[in-house]
C-alpha cells in the first residue's frame, strides 16, 4: 500500500522535473556549440565590460547557485566513487594514446587540406610555409617516436599564431599547448613523464572552456549576433540573462571535470556530445574547429580519472567539508580566471590610442 501510494508522486514529481531538466541542459548547446570567433565580428584590442557591469545582482545570484550546485555534485561524486569503484579506475593508456595520435593527425591534414588557417579557423594567414608544417605534423603521428617533433611543430604554430595575432587571443587556445605537451611527452621512454600526458591534456582543456566562459561575461556584445540569428537558442530568455547562465554552465563543466571523480566519465559524456551535435547547427567550420577537443574528450572518456583527479580526492573530509572545499575552489577558480583575463587583455593593448595602434597591426581577419 505504501509503495502505491509513493507511485503517483514520483511520476508527478518526474512531470515537473522533466520540463525543467529539459531546459537546464538546452543550455549547454550555446555554451560549448561555437567559439564566437569563428561566426561573429569582434576586436580583440577593445576594453571588456567593466567588472562593475558584469557583476550584476543577476550574476551573483547565479554564481552563488552554481557554487550551491558544484558543492552538491561533489557529495554524490564522493556517494558514487564508494559505491561503484570501478567508475573511478583508468582505462588503456595505449588505446587512449591511439586515439589522440589519430585524431591529431586528421586535423591537421584537414588544416593542410584547407589552407589559410594557422590553427583555427578565424587564425588566418598567406604564409605558403604553414601548410607544410602541418603536413608534416600529422605524418609525425603516424609513429609514437616520432609525435614528439608534431608536438614542436604543434608550438611553432601556436608561436607564430601568437606573434600574428597577440598573446591575448591565443590565450583562448591552450589546449593546443596540451596537445603539444602530450605529443612531446609520447615520445619519452621514461614512464614517469608518460604519465603526466593525460593530466596536463586534461588541465588545458579544461582552461580552454573556462577562459570561453569568461569571454561570454566579459564580451556578450560578440555573440549576441549570433543569438539574434538563432532566437531558438535562448529559450525566450533575454541574451544577457542567456549568456551570464551558458558561461556559468561551461565552467561549471569544465571544473567538474577537472576534479571530479565517480561521475567523470558521464560529465565528459555529456559535455563531448554538445560538441558533437552541435556540428548539425553550424556546420564543417565547427566540425573541423572542434575536433581537437572532440577528439581529447572522447580520449579523456576512455582514460578516465588520471592521477590529477585521485589526488583532489586523496585527503578524508566530511559531508561538510567536502562540499564547502568543492564550492570555495570554484569560487576561487572563477576569481583567478577572471583575473587573468582581465590582466591579460589590459596588459597587451591598454585601451586608448595604443589599442588602435595595435589593431591596425593585426592582419585583417583579426578585427573584422
Amino acid at each position: 500500500m505504501a509503495r502505491g501510494s509513493r507511485t503517483p508522486r514520483s511520476t508527478a514529481f518526474l512531470r515537473q522535473a522533466a520540463p525543467a531538466a529539459a531546459a537546464a541542459l538546452s543550455l549547454l548547446p550555446v555554451s560549448a556549440k561555437a567559439h564566437i570567433k569563428w561566426f561573429a565580428p569582434y576586436d580583440v584590442t577593445q576594453a571588456p565590460q567593466p567588472l562593475a557591469e558584469v557583476l550584476t545582482l543577476q550574476f551573483l545570484l547565479t554564481f552563488g547557485g552554481f557554487a550551491l550546485l558544484v558543492a552538491g555534485s561533489f557529495l554524490l561524486d564522493r556517494l558514487v566513487t564508494k559505491a561503484w569503484p570501478r567508475f573511478s579506475r583508468p582505462g588503456d593508456p595505449d588505446a587512449t594514446e591511439t586515439l589522440l595520435r589519430a585524431g591529431t593527425g586528421a586535423y591537421f591534414v584537414a588544416l593542410f587540406a584547407g589552407g589559410g588557417v594557422i590553427l583555427t579557423p578565424e587564425l588566418r594567414t598567406g604564409a605558403e610555409w604553414l601548410p607544410w608544417l602541418q603536413f608534416g605534423i600529422a605524418v609525425s603521428m603516424l609513429s609514437a617516436r616520432s609525435c614528439a617533433f608534431g608536438g614542436i611543430g604543434i608550438l611553432v604554430l601556436y608561436g607564430y599564431g601568437a606573434a600574428q595575432y597577440g598573446a591575448f587571443h591565443l590565450a583562448d587556445y591552450p589546449m593546443f599547448l596540451g596537445m603539444a605537451a602530450y605529443m612531446v611527452l609520447t615520445s619519452c621512454t621514461s614512464e614517469r613523464a608518460r604519465a603526466l600526458r593525460m593530466p596536463i591534456l586534461y588541465t588545458s582543456i579544461c582552461a580552454t572552456l573556462m577562459w570561453g566562459a569568461i569571454e561570454k561575461w566579459a564580451y556578450p556584445q560578440w555573440t549576441f549576433p549570433l543569438l539574434a540569428a538563432r532566437p531558438y537558442l535562448t529559450l525566450g530568455i533575454p541574451a544577457d540573462a542567456f549568456l551570464v547562465l551558458a558561461g556559468f554552465v561551461e565552467f561549471a563543466f569544465a571544473f567538474y571535470i577537472l576534479t571530479g571523480l565517480g561521475m567523470l566519465r558521464l560529465g565528459i559524456l555529456g559535455l563531448g556530445l554538445i560538441f558533437t551535435l552541435a556540428i548539425i547547427d553550424f556546420g564543417r567550420m565547427d566540425a573541423i574547429g572542434h575536433l581537437p577537443t572532440i577528439v581529447a574528450m572522447a580520449a579523456m572518456f576512455l582514460h578516465g580519472p588520471t592521477a590529477l583527479h585521485h589526488a583532489v580526492h586523496a585527503g578524508r573530509r566530511g559531508p561538510v567539508g567536502e562540499a564547502s572545499r568543492a564550492g570555495g575552489c570554484f569560487a576561487a577558480a572563477i576569481g583567478i580566471f577572471f583575473l587573468a583575463y582581465y590582466g591579460m587583455q589590459h596588459a597587451e593593448y591598454g585601451g586608448g590610442q595604443d589599442a588602435v595602434q595595435r589593431l591596425a597591426t593585426l592582419p585583417s581577419s583579426a578585427a573584422r
